[in-house]
């Protein structure tokens, strides 16, 4: 008499992918090219030297282990290329101050600054940054030259030593830049003027810091990294966050093929225009470069299989 057993077993489905591509120790430059300054990695479509980026606005240089746009002449303190929003932080210039002169004189004025990145391909971000003016009695103006948009707040005075980084009118404002997705901030003007305001017993309070600032600041770095608006005053320099975009490309452009890790398309940068771009990511589970072939890689284990034993008794 045969018996026959029948043992099934069944491996079932094994998932797991790297969380960044530092571990799956991915380069996110172009092959041959310099993969990092200092500690900033350098994705292509940026790069250094020839062949290594995708264009001349994207060349960058290497100096001192400090990382530079070289069309731009700002210097470079992160990246973001894997998928949306794509980012580029930089230090950017305190944009407006004035300051009292010596012996009673006339106030030293730098209340307007105009800045244009037109020809480029990077913008300042509206949702990624935020406008901030620090200081006593100050009206900061910033103002979007595309659509003529204006975003504007004003502080008033307090010379309290208790301070923190709300920033919400006393001795400091902040608001969102003017702009949208279609007009994020490329060629705007900065204007800061004093006003009088009054305090209880009809005088002005004196200031508790003499100048008046406005910039434009990664609204995640002053939230989480600084505790102090008023830390500003010794500062030339904060971070910022500029967009950039594959203008006027198609992903075919790219040379990317299709696989699972990542992908190209197409995107309109304004939907009454003939304005778009490539745009690539990569796929949930994968990490690296979209813009470079089969540049986002992951670890999947997908097994499954019935093993089968037959015994004859």
């Amino acid at each position: 008499m045969g018996l026959e057993l029948i043992v099934m077993t069944s491996l079932v489905l094994l998932w797991m992918a790297q969380t960044t591509s530092a571990r799956l120790n991915v380069s996110l430059a172009k092959a041959g090219c310099q993969a990092l300054c200092g500690n900033i990695s350098i994705p292509y479509p940026f790069g250094i030297g020839a062949n290594c980026y995708i264009n001349d606005m994207y060349s960058m240089e290497c100096r001192s282990d400090k990382l530079y746009l070289t069309g731009i002449k700002l210097e470079v303190l992160n990246m973001s290329v894997e998928r949306w929003p794509i980012w580029v932080q930089v230090n950017n210039p305190i944009l407006s101050q004035s300051c009292p002169g010596g012996n009673g004189s006339a106030d030293v004025v730098h209340g307007s600054t105009s800045v244009n990145l037109t020809g480029s391909p990077f913008t300042f971000s509206s949702s990624l940054n935020v406008f901030i003016s620090v200081g006593c009695n100050n009206h900061a103006r910033v103002t979007n030259l595309v659509d003529g948009t204006t975003a504007q707040c004003i502080t008033i005075c307090d010379g309290s030593p208790d301070r923190d980084n709300g920033c919400f009118g006393i001795n400091c404002c902040q608001t969102t830049p003017p702009g949208n997705f279609s007009y994020d901030l490329r060629v705007f003007n900065v204007n800061l003027s004093r006003i009088e305001t009054y305090n209880q017993s009809g005088g002005v309070p004196a200031p508790l810091i003499p100048c008046m600032y406005a910039f434009l600041v990664d609204k995640d770095w002053f939230r989480y990294n600084l505790t102090d608006p008023f830390a500003l005053r010794g500062m030339d320099h904060v971070p910022a966050k500029l967009r950039w975009n594959l203008y006027n490309m198609e992903s075919s452009q790219l040379g990317i093929p299709k696989y699972r890790g990542g992908y190209c398309g197409k995107v309109w940068y304004r939907s009454s225009s003939d304005i778009y771009g490539a745009y690539c990511s990569c796929s949930p589970g994968y990490e690296g470069n979209p813009y470079l072939p089969y540049g986002c890689r992951g670890t999947y284990i997908l097994g499954s299989s019935l093993l089968y034993f037959k015994v004859h008794l």
